[in-house]
């Protein structure tokens, strides 16, 4: 087998023109030239989710990874959630590679070894997962049941209404937890209503507006009737498809009208529902009306919070000024890119803190105990044997009976269950290594790990990774940040979950944002 020969795995979940694997194609070139490798294959997955195992490309990939012919023995990938949104499958494959003497290279991930080395794949993993699950998952479910309750998903008051903040009476982190519905707004509403339904009438838009005295945007106009079925009153989500880079999945903004969700008469209605489906009806003509995808993608949407916990919102200038980020309400905005790079900026900067690294170190002596993975590991381990040992006798059996296939069929069928078991105890393994690095942990590995985190957001060579990826780091380990609309004063709150049950949450302090 050559010693420098490797492999490449490449994944998209969204990009449908290929872009993105030919983007990871050319980064993975050029490491495999850094580590004097050479290619040798390639594997691939296009629009296939990293959630689950069942792709055809890492299925081609896991086959070749343990045939003993194969002429390879490094893998390229572009960053840990290529391989994986899903820790289960991660730590497997891990295991195997392991095991088969294989090792992996990411682009987006420093080479590092010792203590580090096993961490902090574990960590880059955890992020990968808790973006895809609880980001996503959760966030759809507390949508849905606010939908479903009558509140807002979320997001501004259309124009022409207002937000009726309404205190749930819950506490979360010390601060009372309030939801939304939409009230009118008496000074706009008439204004909307009279140019829906001019439009649901076919009266042309520009003239329309000028008409009624309603001075907004062309691109204002669209979006009013794009949400024509929330004027009609009813609470209406899942219309936009996600981003991906700044940009929608498929080049369209909004999904299949099939796919959207509908909750009815949760607010007052300015239209009807027939004027809401005739004014949709025209935009179905020409769908591409209102669907230019966003230039910029709002980095910390989702984090940013004021000190009430309310969310700032991504704002796009329509006129072309640029895009913001917005305090709750009618608050100031934030240039949007200026913010997110001296977010980014600050997180770095902590991460090579050895003021941070000593309080990590810290918290994970405080809270490293027994592993309790041990318990499970020998349970694993003497499932396998006790399983060794009735395939061992049935082998025997199937050896003197007459009919051997019902012995057969017994022994494939606990074929089955140790390979379900030794997948499990590959889990129980990483995880138990994964514990005891932690515990473990001097200031000076925890010096070397955060460098590492802190290497792989700002990206070799001074590259940072996507918007996406960016994000997923992001999210991963921050669990909010707080600025304040009156003075624009901010603090990053930390979170790295780790084996442990470590969560670090350190606040950090940083100067103001520049503010138009």
């Amino acid at each position: 087998m050559a010693s420098n020969n490797a492999v490449l795995y490449l994944r998209s979940s969204k990009d449908r023109s290929d872009v993105s694997i030919d983007a990871q194609r050319r980064e993975l070139q050029t490491l495999a030239k850094t580590k004097e490798l050479q290619i040798v294959g390639e594997f691939s997955d296009v629009v296939v989710s990293g959630k689950n195992e069942n792709r055809p490309g890492f299925q081609d990939l896991l086959s070749q990874l343990k045939n003993s012919r194969r002429t390879w023995q490094f893998i390229l990938m572009y960053d840990t959630s290529r391989l994986a949104r899903n820790q289960y499958i991660a730590h497997v494959f891990r295991h195997e590679c392991k095991k088969q003497g294989v090792e992996a290279f990411f682009v987006m991930t420093p080479d590092l070894d010792g203590i580090a080395g096993i961490i902090m794949p574990a960590i880059l993993h955890a992020v990968d997962e808790m973006h895809s699950f609880v980001s996503k998952e959760k966030g759809l479910a507390g949508m849905a049941e606010n939908v479903r309750r009558g509140f807002r998903a979320g997001g501004r008051a259309p124009y022409g209404y207002q937000l009726d903040i309404i205190d749930t009476g819950a506490i979360r982190e010390g601060e009372a937890v309030t939801k939304s519905r939409l009230m009118l707004d008496k000074s706009k509403s008439a204004l909307v209503a009279k140019y829906l339904k001019g439009r649901a009438a076919q009266i042309p838009r520009t003239e329309l507006a000028r008409r009624i005295g309603l001075d907004v945007t062309g691109s204002t106009l669209v979006c009013l009737e794009w949400n024509a079925l929330t004027y009609a009153g009813h609470t209406v989500w899942n219309v936009h498809n996600e981003r991906v880079g700044g940009k929608y999945a498929g080049g369209v903004k909004r999904r299949p009208r099939e796919e959207w969700q509908m909750q009815r008469d949760t607010h007052p209605a300015l239209i009807t529902e027939a004027e809401a489906e005739a004014i949709l009806a025209r935009l179905a003509i020409n769908p591409h009306i209102g669907q230019r995808a966003a230039s910029y993608s709002y980095l910390l949407s989702g984090l940013l919070v004021d000190p009430l916990g309310n969310k700032w919102q991504g704002d796009r200038d329509g006129e072309g000024n640029g895009t913001f980020y917005r305090a709750p309400g009618k608050g100031r905005r934030v240039i949007a890119e200026k913010l997110d790079s001296r977010v980014i900026t600050q997180v770095v900067r902590d991460l090579r803190s050895k003021e941070f690294a000593k309080g990590l170190s810290d918290e994970a002596h405080r809270c490293a105990g027994k592993n309790s993975t041990e318990t499970a590991l020998e349970k694993s381990r003497s499932r396998l044997a006790a399983i060794d040992k009735k395939m061992n006798r049935y082998a025997e059996m199937a050896v003197e009976a007459a009919s051997p296939r019902v012995f057969y069929d017994k022994i494939a069928e606990l074929e089955k269950q140790r390979a379900e078991i030794e997948s499990a105890l590959a889990v129980l393994e990483q995880a138990s290594a994964e514990r005891n690095a932690w515990a473990a942990m001097t200031e000076p590995e925890a010096v070397k790990m955060l460098a590492g985190l802190a290497d792989t957001i700002e990206g070799p060579d001074g590259e940072r990774p996507d918007p996406e990826r960016m994000k997923d780091m992001l999210v991963g380990f921050i669990d909010k940040i707080k600025l304040n609309p009156s003075d624009l004063s901010a603090a990053i709150h930390y979170r790295i979950q780790v084996p442990t049950g470590v969560w670090m949450a350190s606040p950090g302090g940083f100067e103001p944002p520049y503010s138009p």
